[in-house]
């Protein structure tokens, strides 16, 4: 299929933001697919959810790690601006920050008095392809995080955060300041920004119409090779259906 044009606005209402977060990460994968985005683009293959049960659709703000060396972490600025510090400063309701940590466990990107920030300014989630340390902790925030797994290392002797809102890649995805991220315990799924409204209508049809074909098939007592994976035959019975019923 034909990717998707760009749109003039990228940003998503909150009240499609509500509903997009009770759509599973796998229904945004195929709806990526079916619109020239296949899940190689955009599905984090390595990173799971550190504190499970929690959704996430957020902007991302991102942060770039790379491998430490003296005059590096010399160079960089220090105290509150520091890279990830100016993320979190950037960051409130509706973002995520997103780090690029080098696909290196061992990259403990931060614990529980750096994220304390992220509670403090109401931040959705943090996305990173590193470990995070005091997750005992830091599970209690309310703050959604995505890694590699949990560690008790020290990062710094890794890596050195470098910048702010560039363009990232984590877990070998592209990310771009201001796509969307969609996360669930199932994955992390990224939603470029230029087709995010359009993708997030699309997901949330994509959402319902899967229940309706559930119910169609536990009803009727069929294969599932009789509406799934669903056609253009199919989905325009399911849109004929809703119209039928005023939805």
């Amino acid at each position: 299929m034909a990717v998707i044009q760009p749109t003039p606005d990228h940003v998503l209402d909150k009240a499609t933001i509500e509903e997009l977060k009770k759509v599973n990460t796998t229904a945004v994968v195929d709806v990526l697919a079916r619109n020239g985005y296949e899940p190689h683009y955009v599905y984090m293959p390595n990173v799971r959810t550190l504190n499970p049960g929690l959704r996430m659709v957020g902007r991302a703000i991102t942060v770039r790690f790379v491998p430490s060396r003296p005059d590096g972490m010399a160079e960089k600025p220090g105290g509150e601006a520091s890279p990830e510090f100016a993320a979190f400063e950037l960051a409130g309701p509706g973002d995520v920050i997103v780090m690029e940590s080098m696909r290196n466990k061992r990259m403990s990107i931060g614990g529980d008095i750096k994220f304390l920030r992220l509670k403090q300014r109401g931040v959705d989630g943090l996305v990173c392809d590193g470990g995070i340390r005091d997750m005992h902790t830091v599970q209690d925030y309310g703050v959604g995080m995505w890694g590699l797994d949990k560690t008790s290392n020290l990062g710094t002797r890794v890596g050195t955060p470098y910048s702010t809102n560039d363009t990232i890649a984590v877990d070998g995805i592209l990310v771009r300041p201001g796509d969307y991220i969609v996360a669930d315990d199932d994955g992390v799924v990224v939603i470029p920004r230029i087709v995010a409204p359009e993708i997030a209508q699309k997901a949330i049809e994509y959402d319902d119409l899967e229940e309706w074909i559930r119910r169609r098939l536990d009803k009727e007592q069929l294969t599932p090779g009789i509406y799934y994976p669903p056609d253009d035959e199919v989905i325009a019975l399911y849109r004929k259906e809703k119209a039928e019923r005023g939805e």
